[in-house]
């Protein structure tokens, strides 16, 4: 007898590099930006096996981001203040996203204080809603969940991504006036209704440390 014909796997039309979530094309270009660095031997971690997982080691893009400016003003979280108006920009463009991958939105404290609300583009959008734009530099970040709006858990979780870094003997902090600390709400709309908080992740900035001869 013949053997039965062998059905072909074909690939899922979502998988096709023509419909390529929008994140990676991103982080190609990226790629493409970035200056070549001499590569670096890395010093050994010394991170210990039972918290290895109490941190993310993530890698973000550098690329254009359309920000509401450095606001110190308690006034712009009112419902019609500068961010309700950022806020509603940025929804606006984000419905037209083909990907939901990871949220694009991150806020900051600029360096001399108040807050920075960013939102980041593959290409900077013909209408920016009056918002200026600037180029974020990526990089590698250490990254923890937080509660959202409580102080306490916050500096819990701050203090926690701080001395993990410190302390993994292979990684340093690397903030400057343009790689702040960011935080991103990551759990999705109406899930605050059910658990009664929002999920807030806290990014710090950090570079690979660099073995000593």
């Amino acid at each position: 007898m013949s053997e039965p014909a062998r059905k072909i796997k074909q690939t899922p039309e979502s998988y096709t590099p023509k419909n390529k979530p929008e994140i990676l094309n991103m982080m190609e270009q990226s790629t493409m930006k970035m200056k070549p660095q001499a590569e670096i031997k890395p010093a050994a971690s010394t991170i210990p096996q039972e918290k290895r997982n109490n941190v993310r080691i993530i890698e973000l893009p550098a690329c254009n981001m359309v920000t509401s400016g450095a606001i110190n003003d308690p006034g712009a979280f009112a419902p019609d203040g500068i961010f309700a108006r950022f806020l509603e920009w940025f929804q606006t463009v984000d419905k037209q996203r083909t990907d939901l991958f990871y949220p694009r939105n991150f806020m900051w404290s600029p360096p001399d204080g108040g807050f920075e609300w960013g939102y980041a583009v593959p290409e900077v959008p013909e209408d920016t809603g009056g918002f200026d734009v600037i180029d974020f530099p990526g990089g590698l970040y250490a990254v923890a969940i937080s509660v959202d709006a409580d102080g306490a858990d916050h500096d819990r979780v701050y203090n926690g991504i701080l001395e993990w870094v410190n302390n993994s003997g292979c990684f340093v902090l690397d903030e400057t006036d343009e790689r702040r600390s960011l935080g991103n709400i990551t759990s999705p709309p109406g899930i605050k209704k059910i658990i009664g908080y929002d999920q807030m992740d806290l990014y710090f900035p950090i570079r690979i440390k660099e073995a000593q001869n």
